[in-house]
């Protein structure tokens, strides 16, 4: 059976090294791939200029010994927004409202994250304060205690608008709008209301974390509240505010009264959520401001967010333009993805960050390679239309502090920190580390308007139809040095050449956007050596992206090998082209397809039990041209989807008589065993 494949296809595996350099994979001699790094300044150019190419001949995989090959695949490009990327960005909320007195700072922060020469970020999220109390003073950070706009006059007793009391968040927000230019995208969004709508009377949150905060009769104020600063921001600023997320991770129990850490709103899934949804979008419409989309909910993970979509009422997702949702968790993260595809919402990753580090003896780039991996991981799990961080900024250095708090000062950029720059006051400056210019890999060069394709774990690439342009960026957290290929032998058309910039080292004696010299392509893509603990853009024009089809491999004859059954379960029911019958087995079971000879394919289908999804975690397929000798393929490392076929492509053909899943073999207390409703194989035609 022929099919043309044109929508995304979204992994659930981790692609093993092993794929990329088998006996599947030619190999010979050694031989120097590129040109080591001719300069380790920074450039200010965003995309680099192709760099003279000797007439050597172009490396092929022949050539060289391979540690792994990445197939980028037209047959993985995303679909959501209709295949549009919409860009990167960061929370202004609370590095803005600490620097925002300065013009210096503020200016210096416009033109390095939002500045054509700097990452050139376009989505900036503006945090529309509540306002605690005046009388308290719980919160000891220097930045998070965002002013609210409303404020009491002691000689009416009423709550008049204060246009001034943001000014230092928005003195940031204009000059980034101002740097960012005609892809800026301003999106507003609510922590709290003001104090004086919240059941405990403090913006950080209620006296019982799990319970709504809104007072019954303030859902309208609220909205009004957001829509009147969304008006002012837009009209009397001239700062256009495209979207309003009017909560933020609400359905939790994190927000308690008297934290002291920042501002926070429990609101319940279901109705309460709706009515605040319904309630801000007509605001909004009051206030002329209907084109602004109005969004939700911004949970911290997908699973919370998938829950909360279900609960919605249908007039609230009537008034909902897109869904957003955080990674600190990553429970449902593909769940999430595959429900904004079939219900054909747009779907952001609004916010995350965090103290990870990767990398082998990496130093400094411990961060930036961990932060890579963790935007690669949630744009091919999640495959989501924009990637907005926390806060560029999480530190700040000065002997004053300031609001009477001590400022946490220079954070040991060796090991794991928030943000990616640090703000020094005493010495008017912002401090860049790596993990700014490893963000800087992605953000300068994969653009609004491209189409993101999604690789492995520690790969990403996105298209630009207009440009002819295709952006690869590739993590090696390896201390060693490795040798890949970059099969794009299913592009219509190809470049010849292939610019490369590159991050590395520390900061001092590093790389930091370094342009490398070119490399020339093969017929089928390029051969690319990686440094240990690096992160690499490869960029190469003249290339055109076409429809790819598939063919589907008839299992009708294979055969399966398999303990008994759970239940009365078959193992034979994972061939049987029903996705709901199924095969479960204890805890030492596993699954030997025979496919009678030896047969070449590039993508395994596979479906979960539902409610079973989880058990398919860590389960692995290999493949054998024996029965005896096997080669792992791949190991699932999030839940997959059941009743529809998740599709994994592999990073080249293979050639197996014999297909196994099992569970690897480990210490851990393990009650269940192999769990898989259907298995299918493809070939690219």
């Amino acid at each position: 059976m022929k099919r043309k494949v044109i929508s995304c296809i979204i992994s659930a595996a981790v692609i093993t090294s092993s794929c990329g350099c088998s006996g599947n994979t030619p190999t010979s001699s050694e031989e120097q791939l590129t040109s080591e790094n001719t300069s380790t300044s920074t450039t200010s150019e965003t995309t680099s200029s192709t760099q003279p190419v000797d007439d050597t001949p172009a490396v092929t995989p022949a050539d060289v010994s391979l540690d792994g090959q990445v197939r980028v695949s037209p047959l993985n490009a995303s679909t959501t927004n209709g295949g549009s990327f919409e860009g990167w960005g960061t929370s202004l909320c609370w590095w803005a409202n600490r620097i925002g007195y300065s013009d210096s700072l503020s200016q210096q922060a416009a033109d390095l994250f939002y500045g054509d020469d700097g990452l050139d970020l376009n989505i900036m999220r503006y945090n529309i304060g509540g306002g605690d109390d005046p009388t308290h003073h719980h919160i000891t950070r220097t930045d998070s205690a965002v002013p609210g706009w409303l404020v009491l006059d002691e000689a009416t007793g009423e709550f008049v608008y204060d246009y001034t009391a943001d000014a230092g968040q928005l003195n940031v927000l204009k000059r980034c709008a101002e740097a960012s230019g005609e892809d800026a995208w301003v999106e507003v969004f609510s922590n709290s209301p003001p104090y004086f709508m919240t059941v405990s009377g403090c913006s950080s949150g209620n006296t019982d974390a799990s319970v709504n905060n809104i007072k019954d009769e303030c859902y309208g104020d609220v909205g009004e509240y957001l829509a009147h600063v969304s008006a002012y921001i837009n009209n009397e600023l001239g700062v256009k505010v495209d979207s309003i997320s009017p909560m933020n991770e609400a359905n939790t129990n994190h927000w308690g009264a008297f934290s002291n850490k920042q501002e926070g709103c429990h609101v319940d899934a279901g109705e309460s959520q709706s009515t605040l949804i319904i309630e801000t979008a007509n605001a909004m419409e009051r206030y002329g401001l209907g084109d602004v989309l109005v969004i939700a909910s911004d949970e911290t993970a997908p699973d919370k967010q998938v829950e909360e979509y279900k609960t919605f009422s249908a007039e609230a997702l009537e008034k909902i333009d897109r869904i957003s949702t955080h990674t600190y968790g990553t429970n449902g993260i593909e769940e999430l993805g595959a429900l904004a595809k079939k219900e054909g919402f747009n779907l952001w990753m609004s916010e995350v960050d965090g103290s990870g580090t990767a990398g082998e003896e990496a130093g400094e780039m411990g961060a930036a390679l961990w932060f890579a991996q963790k935007i690669i991981y949630d744009i091919n799990k999640l495959s989501p239309s924009a990637w907005v961080m926390w806060q560029v900024i999480d530190s700040h250095i000065s002997i004053e502090g300031y609001n009477g708090n001590k400022d946490s000062g220079m954070p040991d950029i060796t090991g794991g920190f928030w943000g990616t720059a640090v703000a020094d006051h005493d010495n008017d400056t912002i401090i860049l580390t790596q993990k700014y210019y490893g963000f800087g890999q992605f953000t300068r060069y994969i653009r609004p308007g491209a189409t993101l394709i999604h690789c492995d774990d520690n790969t990403l690439a996105a298209y630009d139809k207009d440009k002819g342009e295709l952006v690869i960026v590739a993590v090696n957290p390896y201390a060693d040095d490795k040798t890949y290929n970059f099969d794009l032998s299913q592009f219509t058309a190809l470049g010849e050449n292939v610019d490369v910039t590159r991050t590395s080292g520390d900061s001092a004696s590093g790389e930091q956007w370094a342009q490398l010299d070119s490399i020339k392509a093969h017929s089928e893509g390029f051969v690319a050596e990686l440094k240990g603990n690096s992160i690499t853009t490869f960029v190469m024009k003249g290339v055109q992206m076409g429809d790819v089809s598939v063919s589907e491999i008839s299992l009708e004859n294979a055969t399966v090998e398999a303990p008994a059954g759970i239940d009365g379960s078959s193992a034979e029911s994972v061939i049987d082209g029903d996705m709901v019958t199924y095969y479960d087995g204890d805890v030492d079971s596993y699954i030997i397809i025979d496919l009678g000879a030896d047969t070449e394919f590039d993508i395994i289908g596979y479906t979960a039990v539902q409610g079973q999804e989880s058990k398919m975690q860590r389960c692995r397929f290999h493949g054998s041209t024996d029965g005896e000798n096997w080669e792992q393929l791949t190991i699932l490392r999030a839940d997959p989807l059941s009743g529809e076929m998740n599709e994994l492509i592999l990073p080249n053909t293979v050639n197996y008589r014999y297909l196994k899943f099992d569970y690897p073999k480990s210490t851990e207390k393990r009650i269940f065993g192999c769990c898989i409703a259907e298995i299918a194989l493809y070939k690219i035609d």
